[in-house]
């Protein structure tokens, strides 16, 4: 049925822009998103955020906003469901829905747009990635791409957070790079905090490895002891905002890796070539103990998906002290 609909594909660009490959990639990604985002993290039926793929000289446009005047759209059945379409040459740069410009290259990101109101994905497809000289190695490439896309849906339930991170963000003028990084960048080269950092970081892990509850929540509960004690001899005076902040990204990238790693098992990957998938080097603070975070809360908190994903966000660090209590 998708070689019928191909045909159809839309504008005409289908000479210029090869999708051929692209549309049975998209299939399966957004099926195994519908799992994901119903099975694991429990979110009902809502509004598609406006989806951006492309890879090194078209664009898609999947579900544009109204406000779209790049081009014009057709319908396209892709899994059973029906999506406003856009196929497009571009020239090496793509405009996001916010106005910014990015360079069609290896990026995948979640953001927002109409003031914060809506939210968007772009993504380089699969063809971009199997360029990079650092994943010719990858036996997952695709499965690793669509756990990055999943990963950056689950960004898209999280507007709440990027609005507050854009008023945290100016009370730090001094902080060049505002990204997910600022604590590690800010705090890393200070060995204590360091110290703090990797003990509770170990904690966390080794409650994931232990299979007996009581003894997983005594792990947890000390690795919950250090991140207070760390924050509270660190995060104080003109730092006190780092508290917050690093609530905010550990939350924001713990749930989406989380889901992520959820996406990869769905298509089949063991527990453990998934963390792996997940994790990669593991050198970054947020992205790794995030993981880490949900991982536990998930084996010690049922249903902990109404309130991280309910009106107000809560946060990964409220979660796991409910999880040891």
């Amino acid at each position: 049925m998708l070689s019928v609909l191909l045909a159809a594909s839309a504008f005409g660009q289908e000479q210029a822009c090869n999708t051929r490959n692209v549309f049975p990639w998209l299939e399966q990604t957004f099926g195994t998103w519908d799992k994901v985002r119903k099975d694991s993290l429990k979110i009902p039926s809502a509004d598609r955020p406006w989806l951006i793929f492309f890879d090194e000289s078209c664009v898609i446009h999947v579900d544009p906003d109204s406000s779209f005047s790049a081009g014009s759209f057709k319908k396209q059945v892709i899994g059973g469901e029906s999506f406003n379409i856009s196929v497009i040459k571009h020239d090496g740069k793509i405009t996001m829905p916010n106005r910014e410009e990015i360079p069609a290259g290896l990026i995948t990101f979640a953001s927002t747009y109409a003031g914060g109101k809506k939210s968007f994905l772009a993504a380089a497809l699969p063809s971009i990635w199997r360029n990079d000289v650092n994943l010719k190695a990858e036996k997952n490439l695709d499965t690793l791409v669509r756990s990055v896309v999943v990963h950056e849906l689950t960004h898209t339930y999280h507007r709440n957070f990027h609005a507050r991170l854009d008023i945290l963000e100016k009370q730090l003028p001094e902080v060049k790079n505002f990204n997910d990084d600022v604590v590690q960048n800010t705090f890393g080269a200070n060995a204590y905090f360091r110290k703090l950092y990797e003990s509770e970081h170990a904690l966390l892990y080794q409650a994931i490895a232990e299979t007996r509850t009581k003894e997983k929540r005594n792990l947890a509960k000390k690795a919950l002891e250090i991140i207070r004690e760390r924050r509270t001899k660190f995060y104080s005076g003109p730092n006190k905002v780092y508290s917050e902040i690093e609530d905010i990204f550990l939350t924001m990238e713990g749930a989406a890796n989380w889901a992520a790693f959820q996406s990869a098992m769905i298509e089949g990957v063991s527990v453990a070539d998934a963390t792996k998938l997940i994790r990669r080097s593991g050198k970054y603070w947020s992205q790794d103990e995030g993981f880490a975070l949900f991982l536990v809360i998930d084996s010690l908190l049922p249903d902990w998906q109404k309130r991280a994903f309910g009106t107000s966000n809560a946060s990964a660090v409220e979660l796991l002290a409910d999880a040891v209590k």
